[in-house]
């Protein structure tokens, strides 16, 4: 896993918020889990050139900045679902204000 050679500043509340959504295929996955709960072959299938280790690597990293939530099921198969936290919810705003902006350019 990817480590950051200089730590983020822990009194910069901007560069904290872009270390928590920045990384090649994080808004991608935010923005699967804002439309609700998924698993993860379903954004896999949604990102195919992804490949499962990068995206499995971007989830436990927001899972850690608690943008999402993780949930397994004990039964066989194993089911795991990946659902949108609190704090990953105002991110929504944030993520409209990007796509407008993005249409724009």
């Amino acid at each position: 896993m990817y480590k950051r050679k200089t730590p983020l500043k822990d009194d910069c509340s901007i560069e904290k918020s872009l270390g928590a959504i920045s990384g090649k295929w994080k808004p991608a996955i935010l923005s699967s889990l804002l439309k609700g709960n998924i698993r993860l072959k379903e954004i896999q299938k949604g990102l195919p050139e992804a490949s499962k280790r990068s995206l499995t690597i971007q989830l436990k990293e927001m899972i850690d900045d608690g943008l999402n939530l993780k949930k397994e099921y004990n039964q066989f198969p194993k089911k795991t679902v990946f659902s949108i936290s609190n704090i990953g919810l105002q991110l929504e705003p944030v993520f409209n204000e990007l796509s407008k902006f993005g249409d724009k350019l």
